[in-house]
Order: structure tokens, then sequence, then C-alpha cells
């Protein structure tokens, strides 16, 4: 069977704030089959520079968009679509936005064959796959500590067993950044806690707050550098004091071999840029073969929840972020098959990654 069209829905908040988080602004592929059948893949990066990827017109050699590269392909011809695709946007990729448009594109197609097939992707991926995934609930810092306890306390009634806060205030000042993560601490009681600095500093001081949040028991410190300092990881990994997490920012595998080469703890791809659920298996399997382990990055919509719960589901050791901010676009754009109980979302045998548009939402915020 084949691609018959390729459509890209871009999705945007009235107001975008410059904080982060995603949510706000996304860009959804979602590919036709001849049939009639679709599938549905999630593109994290600048939405209009990436539609613009999948939109152009064919052009001069290598300079393609990924709509007119793969219309018309076999939609069971992984290897030819992907080689099309690198060999198509050569003169602008092979990493950055051509990538993360790559991954929406790859993403649908999982979801697309999974639905021909007749089963979930994640059984596409392996055949014992789980069906409970652990998910952390995912969210930004509070703007002080004392807003840290209420928030950190409704995810303990709500049966999450791990929660990481992130970015917003965090890393100008070390007494504050201690605060923050104290209080969730003491929020928390015994449930998981991991702290994602957004990329706040160099390695020396990673290291001294990594100290002072070793009394904290936390699970991880992430992106705590530029994710392409791969010398001060090497540091950072060698002297801290915690675990060590990040990758969510890098998209080809060059790169993440010299990430993994640290002494990388946790490694963190995004499947809505690494290259979809086809090279986020790839870093897996080569992940786990240096002793890291691979923990998807997903603070998107619950397309991209979906791809990543069926995707860890197919790993030795699940766990998936799930992000909990407050944008319509991340908590009500889908209807889900799956659903979050005692800290993991049940996944049931839905065909394909078991997400559906809510056709109003995509309406009402639609670009």
């Amino acid at each position: 069977m084949k691609i018959d069209h390729v459509e890209a829905i871009h999705l945007r908040l009235p107001e975008v704030r410059e904080v982060a988080d995603g949510t706000q602004d996304v860009l959804l592929v979602r590919l036709h089959a001849e049939d009639g059948t679709t599938g549905l893949g999630e593109v994290v990066s600048c939405s209009y520079v990436a539609r613009a990827v999948v939109e152009s017109p064919r052009s001069a050699p290598f300079r393609h968009g990924l709509a007119a590269i793969i219309t018309g392909m076999e939609i069971n011809d992984a290897a030819g679509i992907d080689a099309a695709m690198i060999e198509g946007t050569a003169w602008y990729g092979p990493g950055g936005i051509a990538r993360h448009a790559m991954s929406g594109v790859d993403m649908a197609l999982w979801d697309l064959r999974g639905k021909i097939a007749g089963v979930p992707v994640r059984r596409l991926l392996r055949a014992d796959a789980a069906d409970r995934v652990p998910a952390y609930a995912s969210v930004l810092w509070p703007d002080t500590p004392e807003q840290v306890g209420p928030s950190a306390s409704s995810f303990v009634d709500a049966g999450y067993r791990f929660v990481k806060y992130g970015w917003g205030p965090m890393g100008a000042d070390a007494t504050l950044d201690e605060e923050l993560v104290a209080a969730a601490r003491q929020a928390l009681g015994d449930v998981a806690l991991m702290v994602d600095a957004g990329r706040a500093w160099d390695a020396a001081t990673a290291i001294e707050r990594a100290g002072s949040f070793a009394a904290y028991d936390i699970a991880w410190l992430e992106e705590a550098l530029h994710p392409y300092d791969f010398g001060g990881h090497r540091h950072l990994c060698a002297e801290s004091a915690v675990p060590i997490a990040g990758g969510e920012a890098i998209t080809l595998m060059e790169e993440y071999e010299q990430l993994l080469a640290t002494g990388l703890h946790f490694v963190q791809p995004d499947l809505g840029r690494v290259g979809g659920i086809s090279y986020g298996q790839r870093l897996a399997e080569r992940s786990l073969e240096v002793g890291c382990r691979p923990v998807p990055h997903a603070f998107g919509t619950g397309v991209l929840l979906a791809a990543s719960a069926q995707w860890t589901a197919a790993s030795p050791d699940p766990l998936t972020e799930f992000t909990r901010a407050p944008s319509p676009l991340a908590r009500d754009l889908v209807r889900h098959t799956m659903d979050f109980r005692e800290g993991q979302l049940h996944l049931d045998d839905t065909p394909g990654l078991g997400v559906e548009l809510v056709d109003d939402i995509v309406a009402r915020y639609r670009v």
C-alpha cells in the first residue's frame, strides 16, 4: 500500500509565552494511505520552519520537501523512505530541522504500519513488549519554593511514583536552587525526584550543584550543560554525586555516540527530533550496549506521549516522561486508548499508536 498524501497540521495557542513549554506551538504530520487509513506523528522543533520542510515542493537537487519526496512510496518500504528523505534533503540536512521533520513522518509511518498490521506499535518493535509503562510527571519549576509543596503533593495524590521539575527559576542562584529541590523532596516523600536544570551551567558549577542536591536523593540531574558540550559532560559524569541525564536536544547518531562516550547514565532521545521511532530504536540498542538507560523525552502532545510509551514499552526497563503542562494542546488534543493508573500508563491492543485527534481542538488552534 502506498502513501497517498501528506498533511502538516500546525497548531498554536493564541498567546505563546517565552517559557520552556513546547506544547504551546506544535506541528503534527498526518500520513494518508491509499485506502484512507491515516497515521499520526509529531515534530518537536520550530513549527513554522518544520512545516515548510514538510510542505515545500520539489526543487533543485537535494532540497525538496518531505511530502513531495515520499508521496507514492510504499508504506512498508522503511529503508527506502528513510534513504529518500535523507538524499532529498541533503542540501539542508541531515541534522537539525530536516531530521526533526523526518521524525514526524517516521512516527506517522509506524502508526500506519501498526494499523495496517492490526497490532500496536510496541508489538512491531518487540513481540513481548510491556503492557504497562511507568510514567513520571514532568512540569516546570514554580516561581518560589513555597509553591513547590502544593504542586508536588498533587502529583503524589494522583498516584505518580516519579516527578520531574525543570527550568523556570532554576540556575542563577545556588541557594534558591537548593531550596527548590528541598521543597520538592519534602513534599514528595519517597516518590522519586528528577531535576532538569535547563542547560543552566558549565561543568564546574554543575558539579557543585550536584553535590548540594545529593542530600535530597534525586534520581538524576538532567540537561545541566549545553547539549553539545561533550567535554563538559565527560567531566560532569566522572565527578557528579548524582546520576546524569541528557540528550533531548541532539539529533544525529554520531552526536549520540559522543554523548554516550561521556559516561552518561540516562540518555533521553526525543522521538520528535531524533528521527522518529526508527532512529530511537537504534539509539536504544546502542545505549544499552554501553550501559546507559534510554528514557524518552516527551514534553509534547498526546501524539508524542503515545509514541514514547509504545517505544519504551519495548525496552527492558520502560519509563516515559508524561508532561503535565496546562496547555490544551498537551491535555486535550487527542483521545487515548491508554490510561494512567497507579503510576503507570496502561496500554491496550489498539493497532498503531492508539490515538485520535479531537477535531474541535484541531479546528480551534490550527494555523
